[in-house]
């Protein structure tokens, strides 16, 4: 598979972002505030990092991302943690892939990624 890097550290960010939200999460459950806020600090920097630089490659990788979205709630961090796992599972989806469904997968990928950003932009960037 070609640009194997580049998937790989899609899959690493998003499954680390993901950890960090999730810590967060628990944190807040807990009543812990300080270590909830901690945790999405360093999530939504590695979210960033992908929307800045690893969400572009690839689209260099696969094409022009059309830019449809799952159907999703509202915007809020559970909803983010599952959009970020449907990247790292439509990438491990795309190394068992023959070419007659590899399209389906990135448009699957694709998806998953225009979701991740939308709900971070919602929830991050407002």
């Amino acid at each position: 598979m070609e640009n194997i890097s580049i998937l790989a550290e899609l899959v690493e960010t998003s499954a680390h972002a993901c950890n960090c939200f999730i810590k967060g999460e628990i944190a807040l459950n807990d009543g812990n505030v300080e270590d909830c806020q901690k945790a999405n600090k360093e999530g939504q920097v590695l979210v960033t990092a992908l929307i800045k630089d690893t969400f572009l490659e690839v689209e260099e990788i696969f094409g022009e991302n059309a830019g449809e979205t799952n159907d999703y709630d509202y915007p809020n961090i559970l909803e983010l943690i599952k959009s970020l796992n449907e990247v790292t599972m439509a990438v491990g989806s795309l190394f068992s892939a023959d070419e007659s469904i590899k399209k389906i997968v990135v448009s699957q990928l694709y998806r998953a990624i225009n979701t991740s950003k939308e709900i971070y932009l919602a929830l991050f960037e407002n």
